[in-house]
């Protein structure tokens, strides 16, 4: 059996806390902790001696040039957080520098592509196309498709999923394995649980209803698995005629977010006092990463404009 590895710095106390604490709170936080333990490396070979001084920080941030954008921007996160924490806790550390921006290169990978109500129904309509003609398979990958674009979970979570995560009767989806060991339950549209009862109860789907069984599966009676679903996805964004760029799996998500905080734009609610709601819904470690799927986005930007133009129009009137 391998033990996991352990904090040797003069941190160690502080990080081992900060580790139970996040476990505590649902998560599994595995490639968080060792994202901290290479950190706790470094302080352990560059400052072995409290304080912990602002310019060993900074000296990290340079250290972490090799990682990739996303890389980087999570190790900061990660050890900014551990850092307060610690802080917090009585550690001797001078105050903390103001958390880096995310490297240039982060925001030159590609954008979501956030993909239009029109767009999904060509894309489910080529889902229902595809051979063999009547099958399981344009079943099963319309449903999956549907499931995506209404709930925004992630693919890996829908292909998690067994026969017993969907509750019928009150329309209620658990999310057992979603990322970072992270559970949570979702309310259901009535026909989206409706689809997904219709799906389990296809007369050529080839395996058992048991709790346990695979929810989407293939013809090989075995659980969908996440290659075959993303080249089919391109397959039938393809024969949907979709232009370029053409969605990927996880763009679903950030349309299902992008879709839902328009939506309460329009309608004039506090979208900041409801982001956390959606956040928990997403399966989201923190608002902040919610925010990040709404950033510079165009249709957000638009919906902020109008409200922004009809909340100045009602001032003037008022003031004239």
């Amino acid at each position: 059996m391998t033990h996991p590895r352990l904090f040797a710095s003069w941190l160690a106390p502080y990080f081992d806390g900060f580790v139970a604490l996040k476990r505590a709170s649902g998560l599994l936080f595995d490639s968080a902790r060792n994202v901290l333990l290479a950190f706790d490396r470094y302080v352990h070979a560059h400052a072995p001696e409290a304080p912990l001084r602002r310019e060993t920080l900074i000296q990290y941030v340079t250290s972490l040039d090799r990682l990739s954008p996303r890389g980087q921007d999570n190790a900061v996160g990660v050890v900014w957080s551990a850092v307060a924490y610690a802080q917090r806790h009585g550690a001797p550390t001078e105050a903390l520098p103001e958390r880096p921006a995310k490297p240039w290169r982060f925001w030159r990978q590609r954008q979501p592509r956030i993909v239009s109500a029109t767009e999904v129904g060509w894309i489910l309509a080529a889902a229902r196309r595809l051979p063999p003609e009547g099958g399981l398979r344009p079943a099963t990958m319309a449903t999956l498709l549907g499931l995506l674009y209404t709930t925004g979970i992630r693919i890996g979570e829908a292909l998690s999923l067994d026969v017993g995560d969907l509750d019928r009767c009150d329309r209620i989806l658990t999310i057992r394995k979603g990322k970072f060991g992270k559970s949570r339950v979702l309310p259901l549209q009535q026909s989206v649980a409706e689809a997904l009862a219709c799906y389990l109860d296809h007369s050529l789907r080839p395996v058992g209803t048991t709790p346990t069984d695979p929810f989407f599966v293939s013809g090989r009676r075995r659980r969908l698995a996440d290659s075959t679903a993303r080249s089919a996805i391109a397959t039938v964004c393809l024969q949907a005629g979709i232009a370029h760029p053409q969605p990927r799996p996880h763009d679903f998500r950030h349309t299902f977010a992008v879709r839902r905080v328009a939506a309460w734009y329009q309608e004039g609610r506090d979208v900041n006092a409801l982001l956390p709601a959606l956040s928990t819904y997403l399966g989201h470690v923190s608002v902040e990463n919610t925010r990040l799927y709404l950033t510079a986005n165009g249709a957000l930007l638009k919906q902020a404009a109008q409200r922004f133009a009809h909340q100045t129009s009602a001032l003037d009137e008022v003031l004239s």
